[in-house]
């Protein structure tokens, strides 16, 4: 641990708290991180509505012609692709936590340790994913149950953040943000026109979603899930039962839910391995992962 302590990097101070407009003194980790919440739900709002104007200018026909509920999802992967690498921004400075990398001497602390940084990141977080209810509940028949039951769970999940309540591991399960940009990639080229992407550059990208997919949600995300049971087992008693129980439910069934996406892709590739599908089949088959 000493190694990633002196040579990764490492947040604790909050450079967005100089921009809260009230409380001065906040008593509270949510009265201190508010305004990013908000901040970061008008920004992906804003995102969502300049995605239209922007990619018709861009695109042209290859945008405007898209049916009407293509290009709803269309933006909403525009908004996914620009929220993955904030995430994986933040994610950086606040995985090697000091709450985190001392979790073995001292599990509460990687509970209930918080620090202004990680606060921060559970605020953007939590506003990104109020986002994604909100579209997934006004687009529910586009998007459907799994996508809405995702957001909901995972903002439920960061929003523990502010009791305190597991914060120092918000960076080690953003790490799953990293197959987000391959899976969007994925979507785009199966729902554009033929052409906009090269078969190779859709292979490729299969191939890179299917790997990274597997490592930071199947392998990273069941070793995590494994590692803060084990603190919460440790430290049951130090919260109302609820708190650590719904998020092991949800947690659960949130590792199900990409387990089953996963097999999907790994299908879908067999298929076109096979010779059963074109690489852009197989692409629009893959178009329902998150």
């Amino acid at each position: 641990m000493s190694f990633i302590e002196k040579y990764m990097p490492s947040m604790s101070e909050d450079p967005l708290a100089k921009y809260r407009p009230f409380p001065a003194e906040p008593t509270s980790v949510f009265a201190a991180h508010w305004h990013e919440l908000v901040g970061s739900f008008i920004f992906y709002v804003i995102i969502q509505a300049l995605s239209d104007p922007i990619f018709s200018r861009i695109m042209g026909t290859r945008y405007t012609s898209l049916p009407k509920k293509v290009k709803i999802n269309f933006d909403i992967h525009v908004v996914s692709m620009v929220q993955c690498f904030v995430s994986i921004s933040v994610l950086v400075p606040h995985l090697f936590n000091s709450h985190y990398l001392n979790r073995v001497e001292d599990p509460v602390g990687s509970l209930k340790g918080t620090t202004p940084f990680g606060g921060m990141v559970c605020a953007l977080t939590v506003g990104y994913f109020v986002w994604d209810v909100y579209v997934c509940t006004k687009y529910y028949s586009i998007f459907g149950l799994g996508f809405l039951f995702h957001g909901f769970a995972a903002m439920y999940a960061y929003s523990c953040g502010f009791i305190p309540y597991c914060q120092p591991w918000a960076g080690p399960f953003l790490v799953f943000e990293l197959s987000t940009p391959f899976v969007n990639i994925n979507w785009f080229a199966s729902k554009l026109p033929a052409g906009t992407f090269s078969e190779k550059t859709i292979i490729i990208n299969g191939l890179l979603l299917i790997a990274t997919f597997f490592t930071v949600r199947i392998l990273w995300g069941f070793a995590m899930i494994y590692k803060l049971a084990t603190d919460m087992f440790n430290t049951w008693h130090l919260v109302p039962w609820f708190v650590p129980s719904s998020m092991l439910v949800l947690n659960f069934f949130l590792n199900c839910l990409n387990v089953f996406w996963f097999s999907k892709m790994v299908m879908i590739a067999k298929k076109k391995a096979a010779g059963r599908e074109t690489t852009l089949q197989a692409a629009r088959e893959a178009d329902k992962i998150e």
